[in-house]
């Protein structure tokens, strides 16, 4: 086996809006929202307008990105 063989770039890992935000809710907030992000029956504007109305921030390009797995999830 060559000394290089295995060599591969490091994965990037950059913030993911979701991501930041679930680790700071309480567990069954955090079940919540994570659920509501991967369900395709919340259209995006209308789960960044329901989590406004909460006084939750995360824009509807956050989720998504996080739901399409765009982000580095």
């Amino acid at each position: 086996m060559s000394l290089l063989s295995d060599l591969t770039p490091p994965k990037r890992r950059w913030p993911c809006a979701v991501r930041t935000l679930l680790e700071t809710l309480e567990p069954t907030d955090s079940t919540i929202l994570a659920q509501a992000v991967m369900n395709p029956d919340w259209k995006y504007l209308a789960l960044e307008t329901a989590l406004a109305l909460k006084g939750v921030v995360l824009s509807q390009g956050s989720i998504k990105r996080h739901r399409t797995g765009l982000c580095s999830c």
